[in-house]
């Protein structure tokens, strides 16, 4: 560790490829960050001699390296490696797929959780989502783990389980035991942060415009979930901001195109008198 009290986790996954990285670091560099912190990047299931190409991209770049072996854990295994292993103050965690969207993007992150008595996490993304079965129905109140800021002895006092399948980062993520509702039963609350350095308490987050809502115009960091719904058709996003802050979507999934519910709901609108804007 550096002088820095304060690590910016980023995941590599060999699995990924070299574009979600080269997009991360190009963002990483657009961004003015005036906030003393070390960049340290997880290899995750990488060999030494599969880091060349990885190592030449960052010549420029000053970063600390931390290898994670294997291609388990997901995302939440690496952080939660990472919080044990390395001596930091905070510990703000980026997955593979995030891009930083605008200047002092860390200075908004840590500023909410040092400056917000009762915050116990910040993050650039939160959703009300109940995402499984076994998940708290609807409002489900979770702080998304794209990208998230939070002290090293609130991470240390998470109970984590083993990180294997989708439905085990979904558990820790969003379910009964979610690293937010932990941190609640600490007495703690979870914040979203915007581009503007606005903290958005939980009943606020829809009204944000950062994860599925207001076009994401105030979107801190975004990733493959913000940007499938910035690609979206007015149809999908509509679907997936109802999964996030009303708890209605459509029965008609525009990800289930194939079946009658969509076909039936695509029939009728194309039937539907066009309004008259003239």
């Amino acid at each position: 560790m550096s002088g820095s009290s304060i690590a910016v986790a980023h995941l590599v996954r060999k699995s990924n490829g070299m574009e979600p990285f080269r997009n991360f670091i190009s963002s990483y560099k657009a961004h003015n960050e005036s906030l003393d912190h070390d960049l340290i990047l997880i290899f995750k299931d990488f060999d030494p001699d599969e880091k060349a190409s990885y190592l030449k991209y960052l010549s420029d770049t000053e970063f600390i390296a931390h290898d994670y072996p294997g291609d388990g854990g997901l995302d939440l295994g690496p952080y939660f490696d990472v919080s044990q292993k390395l001596d930091y103050g905070y510990f703000c965690f980026l997955n593979s797929f995030s891009e930083i969207r605008c200047d002092n993007w860390l200075t908004h992150l840590y500023d909410c959780l040092i400056n917000s008595p009762d915050a116990g996490i910040a993050g650039a993304t939160g959703s009300w989502e109940s995402t499984g079965a076994d998940d708290p129905p609807f409002p489900n109140p979770h702080i998304r783990t794209n990208g998230f800021i939070i002290r090293a002895d609130t991470m240390r006092q998470i109970d984590s389980i083993e990180v294997e399948t989708k439905d085990d980062a979904r558990h820790m993520e969003s379910g009964q035991k979610s690293i937010t509702r932990q941190i609640q039963a600490m007495g703690k609350q979870p914040y979203v942060v915007d581009r503007n350095g606005k903290c958005w308490a939980v009943e606020n987050w829809p009204d944000s415009a950062t994860f599925r809502c207001g076009g994401q115009r105030a979107l801190l960091v975004s990733d493959n979930r913000t940007r499938a719904y910035n690609e979206g058709d007015d149809w999908t996003r509509e679907y997936l901001s109802d999964l996030a802050w009303t708890g209605k979507p459509s029965k008609a999934n525009p990800f289930k195109r194939h079946k009658f519910r969509h076909r039936l709901r695509r029939f009728i609108e194309k039937r539907r008198p066009k309004a008259n804007t003239s």
